[in-house]
């Protein structure tokens, strides 16, 4: 949990999504530490491509991170298809964090 919020903090630090979700992880079997992430993230309208390079490049962990990054429009619009990755995130993933109105 502790490797998951350190996660968290750094993500927040380097931007400021509208909503991160945890969507798969991997536990190391004897340590039970933190090993892989696969995170999504949805932002506000920007350059998709540079962000995500700050967030690879930046982020300060000893775990693996994968990041699924979609745009305000692009989630509302593919969380309407029930046969879409980002609907399937949504139904099965954790949400980390996501500011209360």
């Amino acid at each position: 949990m502790e490797q998951q919020n350190a996660l968290l903090r750094s993500i927040l630090a380097l931007c400021s999504p509208e909503k991160v979700i945890l969507h798969g992880s991997k536990r190391g079997l004897v340590s039970g530490k933190l090993k892989t992430a696969s995170v999504c993230m949805v932002v506000p309208e920007c350059d998709k491509k540079a962000l995500l390079n700050r967030l690879y490049l930046e982020l300060p962990l000893d775990v693996q991170v994968n990041i699924n990054l979609y745009t305000h429009d692009e989630w509302e619009e593919l969380c309407q298809d029930p046969d879409s990755y980002a609907s399937w995130i949504r139904e099965k993933g954790t949400v980390l964090y996501e500011p209360q109105p």
